[in-house]
């Protein structure tokens, strides 16, 4: 190679590193600038904002002043200057340096954002006198508009009852010299508020409430009003979740009410969170508890009984446990069924009536008796009902006895009707006592019987003796009474029967007991003139046939005569001088016989023994006569039905059937 053509290459080699030098200078000044802004920001009306915006520079340069300017194609208009007169309306007196230029930082706060910014694209540039960086090729671009900032409500977890609820409420906004101001209304707590800087100009304003979690609080809506900067919001609403037992545990059916044999559908509702996942379900009727097998919410129950069905329910969730605290009643409504219990009483002439009806609805009753209506039938009628139970009282216009009597009750309501004939009861009727057996002599036993015609039955007798002005009560509580014959004559005896309506006793009843014929000392025959009259009378049981013995006596009349139970023989005549003056009485009857010599009244001849003696014996007679009377007088007045007994053996009479021996009751 030439001389020459190596200097012309130094040249070019000389030139090349000259041009690589001042190329590494530039790029080393143009790396030294640089700017940090947001690309675009989003602004609320009337609120402020505050663009961030931090820049670096070359070590050589000492930084002065910034101006922030409008990106324009032709122009360079000014949004922030120290001199407000150069900056451009709409930002004129609402832009406001809030950096340091010493410490690289070149934010800028417009104060009223209003709509006639949008859109604009800004930008810084330091020191724009001496340098000559293009500092437009990075804008921020301003969105001004009227929508305000989503605003977050939430509730902090799912607290369960006694924990704390937290419930925050966020914003986001540019302005942290001016935040919004948040509130949640009426709700009280313990309120935090906390602002939180997300870059990029961007803030989050927060408030947090804080209160103890009650059940109640389940499903409140809780709200979160947002202030910003000359406007207000309506407010952001969170609904609660708080986590409870179950609670206001009850059971619930479309229809309370329905018929015997349909179904119902119940369902068992309480207020728990989580919602009750188990059930149990519980039956009380006719005062027991009965578990049920259904485990669901929703149940349906087939075999109701009439009246009243009390349900009650359980429900659960992982929290716990409650009980319905009262019953969801079903009553089932039914046709009358009238209780065999009801039944009528009469007492005398007075009939009183009971029928018990089981029926829902309450049914009507209607009475009938003996097929007529109750008030043709009875006199004094009254009817009335207490619940279900229903009285007919009155009493008999005519006397029939119980059981020609027949009393009907028909009940009735909308859903049918029974009709049933009442069971009639009274009191012991026709009470009478028998006597076993009917012929008693003194010293055997017999026995009486107290019947009665009774419905229901006899539960109990009782015997009394009867002492003129009173009776004493004997201890034999059966129907029969056993006596052992002591006397001629007994009683009298009277007996009771009771059942569970009365009691009703007998007429008094005396025992006589058959005896041989006894002759009265007071017997005797008066003279007068010749002429005779003597008087046997004669006490026995049954009546003795009577006959005279009178020697020496022409017998004009001989009469005899019952009287009182005793027999009184009268014989009359002429008595002839010379013969035998003894008269005797004689008397007989199946028992024996018995004969007495009679004295003649005013004879001369009587002696004291025999006066005494007739005296002792007329007294005696006197008594026993009077015993007689009572029996023969019972007889002949009727007091009681007559009861014939047959004899049988050695007991039958064959005699005159005028003495054949009765009992009366």
């Amino acid at each position: 190679m030439r001389c020459q053509d190596l200097d012309v290459m130094g040249r070019w080699w000389v030139l090349l590193c000259f041009v690589l030098r001042v190329l590494q200078w530039a790029l080393t000044e143009a790396k030294e600038w640089s700017v940090t802004i947001p690309s675009e920001i989003n602004v609320l009306t009337r609120s402020c904002v505050v663009i961030p915006c931090t820049f670096t520079h070359p070590p050589s340069h000492d930084p002065s002043h910034i101006i922030w300017y409008s990106y324009s194609g032709t122009k360079y208009p000014i949004v922030y200057s120290k001199r407000p007169q150069d900056v451009i309306e709409p930002f004129r007196g609402k832009t406001e340096f809030v950096g340091d230029v010493k410490s690289g930082n070149c934010s800028l706060k417009i104060s009223h954002a209003l709509p006639a910014m949008n859109e604009y694209q800004l930008y810084p540039w330091i020191d724009p006198d001496t340098v000559k960086h293009k500092f437009y090729h990075k804008t921020v671009k301003l969105k001004v508009q009227d929508t305000i900032p989503a605003v977050q409500l939430i509730v902090d977890g799912n607290p369960k009852e006694g924990e704390t609820v937290h419930i925050s409420c966020m914003v986001v906004h540019t302005c942290i010299s001016s935040p919004p101001t948040l509130s949640f209304g009426d709700t009280s707590g313990d309120v935090q508020n906390n602002q939180t800087d997300l870059g990029q100009g961007y803030w989050r304003t927060e408030s947090t409430i804080s209160f103890p979690a009650r059940a109640s609080d389940q499903g409140r809506a809780v709200g979160c009003w947002v202030r910003h900067p000359g406007r207000q919001v309506a407010p952001t609403w969170v609904e609660v979740s708080v986590h409870y037992a179950p609670r206001s545990v009850h059971v619930s059916a479309e229809n309370s009410t329905t018929l015997l044999g349909e179904s119902v559908t119940l369902e068992c509702r309480s207020d728990a969170n989580p919602s009750s996942s188990t059930f149990l379900w519980y039956l009380q009727r006719d005062g027991s508890v009965r578990t049920l097998t259904a485990r669901e919410d929703s149940i349906t129950v087939t075999d109701l009984l009439h009246g009243q069905n009390s349900f009650y329910c359980m429900a659960q969730n992982v929290l716990g446990m409650a009980n319905s605290s009262s019953p969801f009643i079903i009553t089932v409504e039914y046709k009358p069924s009238i209780s065999p219990e009801s039944s009528c009483v009469i007492q005398g002439h007075a009939l009183r009536c009971w029928c018990k009806v089981r029926s829902l609805p309450s049914a009507s009753v209607e009475w009938t008796v003996d097929g007529t209506d109750a008030h043709a039938a009875l006199s004094h009628v009254e009817m009335f009902s207490v619940r279900q139970n229903h009285t007919l009282s009155g009493e008999l216009l005519f006397n029939k006895t119980v059981q020609h009597r027949t009393v009907t009750c028909r009940a009735f309501n909308g859903h049918g009707q029974q009709e049933h004939a009442l069971l009639i009861k009274a009191p012991p009727q026709n009470v009478s006592i028998s006597q076993r057996p009917l012929r008693v002599l003194e010293g055997q036993s017999l026995t009486l019987s107290c019947s009665s015609h009774a419905f229901p039955e006899v539960l109990s007798y009782s015997w009394y003796q009867v002492y003129q002005d009173r009776e004493v009560q004997l201890s034999e509580g059966s129907d029969r009474l056993h006596l052992q014959v002591v006397g001629r004559h007994m009683g009298p005896y009277r007996c009771s029967a009771r059942n569970e309506i009365g009691q009703s006793r007998s007429p008094s009843t005396l025992v006589c007991v058959d005896f041989a014929p006894v002759i009265s000392p007071a017997s005797s025959c008066t003279l007068e003139n010749e002429q005779v009259r003597c008087e046997c009378v004669v006490e026995s049981y049954p009546l003795a046939a009577v006959t005279w013995t009178a020697p020496g006596v022409q017998t004009n009349r001989m009469v005899s005569m019952e009287l009182s139970g005793s027999l009184k023989s009268t014989l009359t005549g002429h008595m002839w001088n010379g013969h035998d003056h003894l008269i005797t009485c004689h008397a007989a009857n199946k028992y024996g016989q018995i004969s007495l010599q009679l004295t003649h009244k005013g004879s001369s001849d009587t002696s004291t023994s025999s006066l005494a003696a007739a005296g002792c014996g007329a007294a005696a007679l006197v008594l026993l006569i009077a015993a007689i009377l009572y029996c023969t007088q019972r007889s002949r007045e009727n007091i009681s039905p007559l009861v014939e007994v047959e004899l049988k053996g050695d007991e039958q009479e064959k005699g005159d059937t005028k003495y054949s021996r009765t009992m009366w009751f």
